[in-house]
């Protein structure tokens, strides 16, 4: 049913602090469960959301809890266990099953959908930029200084992390904005990808380059091409992208 692409790559970065998960757990394509992550402050975070999520949402299906419960519940127990560290993460996640699309975020990383109308965000960007964010650490007693959350003398460009302990007193909270989509026949393709991605092409502009390629891999390596290369892309750059193969 879908065709699979995943770039990871690092960029100008010197170190690498993104990293993904993506499992097809009947291997027929009707049911899976992926995650692209954004470290910063280190790879532990990170990696420790990528390796514990999908036992803690399985737990939590197996436990009677609809998937965004269960993304709920997993995102704020994660970064609980993340303390004495300094590393954090962004987050997003969506779990898909026959034509039902769950999902979940914290940060600024994104998913969409492409179709034949256009393309949707079902994510949340959790930065200033976004007034419900910046309210919200305002009221939290978090100080700002442009794109950061500050705490002491260091900055937070993301509201929403997994991990990130140290500033918690700031206002930065685990949870997820999480929802939940039907699938229709139309729906082409499915991306979640860091802001490595986004910081240099916009929704719309995604779109239309996907839309050129009938092949996720082919798309895949062009888009990494036209962000690392053409665009100047200096950040990581993670990212799942999924095309409907029944069209």
């Amino acid at each position: 049913m879908w065709e699979v692409a995943i770039i990871s790559e690092p960029g100008a970065r010197p170190k690498m602090e993104d990293t993904y998960y993506y499992k097809d757990i009947k291997g027929d394509g009707s049911q899976i469960l992926a995650g692209v992550y954004d470290g910063h402050g280190g790879r532990q975070a990170a990696e420790y959301v990528r390796d514990q999520l999908p036992k803690l949402f399985f737990r939590e299906l197996k436990k009677g809890k609809n998937p965004k419960q269960a993304f709920k519940i997993v995102y704020e127990e994660i970064s609980s266990c993340l303390t004495n560290q300094e590393s954090g993460t962004t987050a997003v996640n969506f779990y898909l099953k026959d034509n039902g699309l769950w999902y979940a975020n914290a940060g600024d990383a994104r998913l969409i959908v492409i179709s034949d109308k256009g393309v949707k965000q079902f994510s949340q960007d959790h930065r200033l930029t976004n007034p419900k964010e910046r309210e919200r650490i305002i009221a939290a007693g978090g100080l700002i200084a442009e794109p950061y959350v500050i705490k002491d003398t260091l900055g937070l460009m993301p509201t929403r992390t997994i991990g990130d302990e140290y500033f918690k007193k700031a206002g930065i909270i685990a949870t997820p904005a999480v929802g939940q989509y039907k699938l229709q026949l139309k729906d082409y393709w499915i991306l979640a990808a860091t802001d490595g991605l986004f910081d240099y092409l916009d929704n719309q502009e995604v779109a239309r380059f996907i839309v050129k390629f009938n092949q996720a891999n082919k798309a895949a390596a062009s888009l990494k091409q036209e962000v690392l290369v053409k665009r100047g892309g200096c950040d990581n750059l993670t990212f799942i992208l999924i095309k409907n193969r029944q069209l």
